[in-house]
């Protein structure tokens, strides 16, 4: 479990920001199995990381047909800006 200090605060917004990468099987080998580390001792990580699978599995299941077009241009916008993948 983390400990609640300013330095492990860092360390788990550092390790969020490599969630999608995770997922993805995207990180170098010794990345990723720090981080995979990491998330068996820190519950608030782990807890990020289900609602992020959760997330992209939901998102996966909806159809662009599905949603109205004025949210699927307001989505494809905030994508664009905000993610890098």
């Amino acid at each position: 479990m983390c400990a609640d200090s300013p330095r492990s605060e860092r360390r788990c917004t550092d390790l969020v920001g490599l969630l999608a990468d995770f997922v993805e099987h995207q990180l170098p080998p010794e990345v990723h199995a720090e981080l995979e580390k990491h998330l068996s001792r820190c519950p608030r990580c782990l807890c990020q990381l289900r609602t992020y699978q959760s997330t992209l599995s939901l998102l996966k299941s909806i159809k662009d047909e599905d949603l109205p077009e004025e949210l699927r241009c307001t989505l494809k916008a905030f994508v664009t800006r905000n993610c890098r993948n």
